[in-house]
């Protein structure tokens, strides 16, 4: 009882002040809004542009030797992504990139090429030449390395300063997309 006693006393101050509509100036402007014609809505807002696509590509960064398979790499591959302007690869669509980290074993076939941490961005398929830097399906996994196509095998080319070639046989020209996993298409410096 007592606490409502006390609260009496405030309530009886809101009730003694004077109410909004009493306050002079008030009424008067409710005067002249009352007789004005009600105004007219305004106007829808123009359509909005269609969805811009995104300007930066999340590529996935593969492991090490990891295959990015037929359709989607496994997302056990995927150790990071790679943030690229679209406008870097604009010719290649978006679902069929994937990218490597070079990793001091891939100097083998890249030195002169690309250094440690650099990245290079792939596209799956893709014409296949020696000046091109393909993602090689091998018995050990994807080694990256430049190529060349000789009779029945795929060479893979040297880096500066090795002399060992590597390869990897290949049954003809139509087998061809079954061993290149991808060709490049960027590289990143670190």
């Amino acid at each position: 009882m007592g606490r409502l006693r006390r609260l009496n006393p405030q309530i009886r101050k809101t009730r003694a002040s004077p109410r909004r509509s009493e306050a002079p100036g008030r009424a008067e402007r409710r005067q002249t809004l009352a007789g004005a014609p009600e105004p007219s809505l305004r106007p829808a807002p123009a359509p909005l542009d269609p969805p811009v696509e995104s300007e930066v590509l999340r590529i996935p960064i593969l492991a090490d030797g990891a295959d990015p398979g037929r359709t989607l790499p496994s997302p056990l591959a995927v150790r990071d992504r790679l943030l690229v302007d679209r406008r870097l690869v604009a010719d290649h669509a978006p679902e069929r990139l994937f990218a490597y980290e070079v990793t001091l074993p891939a100097m083998k076939h890249l030195r002169g090429l690309a250094s440690p941490g650099d990245r290079i961005v792939f596209q799956r398929g893709g014409r296949v030449g020696p000046g091109r830097i393909c993602a090689v399906r091998t018995p050990d996994g994807i080694v990256l390395s430049r190529v060349l196509f000789k009779g029945r095998s795929l060479l893979l080319l040297p880096g500066e300063g090795e002399r060992d070639f590597a390869s990897v046989d290949v049954e003809g020209l139509k087998a061809l997309p079954g061993v290149v996993a991808g060709t490049h298409v960027l590289l990143i410096r670190r």
